[in-house]
């Protein structure tokens, strides 16, 4: 955690946080909950970790109190079997992109198997979703699939890194459309947000180190 002036205030660890890759949170009515992707499983040796496995996406429930740091209260995997793998490019690939939609689902993007899970009443669920039981959308235009935002319009937005499309998926699971950010972009993409006024999209442009905004009209 970073206090205000961007130092370190406080480090939390837990068993069930295990090679964070990325993060999405909520307010809630007496803090906030973290949705963590995991990256890696711990071996059950000192052995070295194989180069590939199964990791957990967490649900991280987080206490907010007025003058006092904020406080970890428990952690609950709302995700399970999910594959990663070693990659010479990216030094891992694994789920990614976590965004909770309108509706209390969390979505995440499963970048090596190029789909999109779904994890029903993420806010309150204390059993975990197995990966491909739970599969909102699949192949299509996905590409190896890292960054994940909810539009306004509640639809999905995934971020490919092997190709530097943006790809728009309903609720329901259809692709409707797919828009080129980066062309030839493959490992450009990443983390992405919603524009402050609702209209565009920012997005992390790792090939020329920016951050890029492209606009809807």
């Amino acid at each position: 955690m970073l206090n205000s002036s961007g130092s370190v205030a406080e480090t939390w660890s837990n068993p069930n946080i295990d090679g964070p890759w990325d993060m999405t949170a909520v307010a809630t009515s007496t803090g906030a909950d973290l949705f963590v992707s995991n990256s890696l499983s711990r071996p059950t040796s000192k052995k070295v970790t194989s180069p590939s496995g199964l990791c957990t996406v967490v649900r991280v429930d987080v206490s907010l109190v007025s003058g006092h740091l904020p406080k970890m209260i428990s952690s609950t995997v709302v995700g399970t079997d999910c594959l990663w793998k070693a990659n010479k490019a990216a030094f891992i690939q694994s789920p990614t992109g976590v965004a909770l939609g309108h509706n209390g689902t969390l979505y995440v993007a499963e970048t090596v198997d190029s789909h999109i899970t779904a994890i029903p009443n993420a806010l309150s669920r204390t059993t975990a979703v197995k990966d491909t039981t739970s599969t909102l959308t699949t192949g299509g235009s996905l590409n190896g699939p890292l960054g994940l935002v909810v539009a306004p319009n509640g639809d999905l937005i995934a971020m490919n890194g092997n190709d530097g499309n943006a790809v728009e998926i309903t609720t329901a699971g259809r692709q409707i459309a797919t828009v080129t950010l980066v062309k030839n972009g493959a490992g450009d993409l990443f983390g992405a947000a919603i524009a402050p006024n609702g209209r565009g999209l920012l997005f992390v442009n790792d090939g020329t180190n920016a951050l890029d905004l492209v606009t809807v009209r």
